[in-house]
């Protein structure tokens, strides 16, 4: 049985003929090139509004810490309440630098063709990112559910580790006989 093959005209009118699985890597290949740039480009959004929470810090550092000299002590706010702005910031910092590192983790993973399980988690947590993480995730469910980019994942070559290699015959050291 002879594969379909799909007509590719060039600029100079040259026409090619490339079967539809050649195609399909094409289109795989290329989209896996750009996911990684969107979760960098994801990322580094997170890390900007993550700065926003310094406000939060600063605003309640000087609540808490300031000596407030005024005539009545009525009028000074309670400290807690700047420990608690403080918390804010801090807790609102760490909630998006956390989930700017993972997504630009999650770019690597792509690039690498790696954790493709923990790229589908990440492309589900930046569909909360309304309206740019909701298309970059839905794209990457796109793609990465695909039959072949999940046979992509799967052939995607390891590094090999100390542990992997086998030992060779007549080794002592690898039985532990040093």
């Amino acid at each position: 049985m002879v594969a379909p093959s799909v007509r590719l005209r060039h600029q100079d009118g040259v026409d090619d003929l490339i079967t539809e699985l050649e195609r399909q890597t094409i289109i795989d290949e290329e989209h896996l090139r750009l996911l990684p740039v969107l979760y960098w480009v994801l990322g580094g959004l997170d890390i900007f509004i993550s700065l926003y929470g310094l406000i939060y810090v600063a605003m309640g550092a000087v609540v808490a810490m300031v000596p407030w000299q005024s005539s009545s002590a009525s009028d000074a706010p309670p400290a807690f309440l700047g420990w608690f702005f403080f918390a804010i910031g801090a807790g609102f910092m760490l909630a998006f630098g956390g989930s700017a590192a993972l997504k630009i983790a999650t770019g690597f993973w792509i690039r690498k063709r790696r954790h493709r399980t923990a790229t589908l988690i990440m492309a589900g947590v930046s569909c909360l990112s309304v309206p740019f993480g909701t298309l970059v995730g839905v794209l990457s469910f796109m793609v990465l559910l695909r039959p072949s980019v999940a046979s992509l994942y799967s052939t995607a070559v390891r590094p090999a580790t100390v542990g992997d290699q086998a030992p060779t015959p007549g080794d002592d050291s690898a039985a532990g006989l040093s």
